[in-house]
């Protein structure tokens, strides 16, 4: 049995449109007055950093306001509205658990607790896969990642995900490495290197190389 790890955001789905439609509309929404200011940029750019867990000290004082005001919770409330499938998406997850394989959403945990799997849920994805994984951060990335390995010792797998910086960190050889590709993220030249990894444009090419694990499989 092949085992599928997909991240989630900027793979499945394209979520940068969301985020910033969504900040947007959070601060008009519990701080009009700041949208004719000339705060604007700073409560934005606080918010933002926050999302992303990068925020720095110069902006605690913003989001101790965007709290008091619920921007934050209200922001929360509004991103899945906007977050929209790539094309192909679902049915490359479903066509995929079809055939038989195991298929883990395998994605970094947004900084609100929990946020993950509420915006996975909120898009009706979160049934799509067969287990639900997050981690925060590259050390606890790695600890799942270990202990699916556990799980699954001889089993091949196949991790795909826009983030290839990520996939430096990995050297499991039976694990075939996929960068998904992204005009925001940029590649990195030591993986195309490796014989387990491949960039695609599209997430149908996903099907054409489980279409070439199956032979394989057939043929052993």
């Amino acid at each position: 049995m092949t085992v599928y790890l997909f991240d989630f955001d900027g793979t499945l789905v394209d979520s940068t449109g969301a985020v910033e439609k969504a900040l947007r509309i959070a601060i008009e929404k519990t701080i009009p007055a700041v949208i004719e200011s000339d705060l604007y940029d700073d409560y934005y750019k606080a918010l933002f950093l926050f999302i992303k867990g990068k925020l720095t000290y110069q902006y605690l004082g913003v989001i101790h306001e965007l709290v008091a005001q619920g921007t934050i919770h209200e922001y929360y409330k509004l991103m899945p509205r906007y977050i929209r499938d790539f094309p192909f998406a679902r049915q490359v997850i479903r066509t995929l658990r079809k055939r038989g394989r195991y298929v883990i959403s395998f994605s970094g945990e947004h900084t609100y607790p929990g946020g993950k799997v509420i915006f996975m849920k909120k898009t009706n994805w979160y049934d799509e896969f067969d287990e639900v994984i997050t981690f925060r951060g590259t050390k606890d990335m790695l600890k799942k990642f270990e202990t699916l390995r556990e799980l699954y010792p001889d089993e091949p797998f196949v991790w795909v995900d826009d983030s290839p910086s990520r996939f430096t960190y990995i050297l499991d050889e039976n694990t075939l490495l996929v960068q998904r590709a992204s005009p925001h993220k940029s590649d990195v030249a030591l993986l195309f290197e490796r014989q387990n990894f491949l960039k695609i444009k599209s997430l149908r090419e996903v099907l054409e190389i489980d279409e070439t694990l199956r032979e394989f499989e057939n043929k052993a």
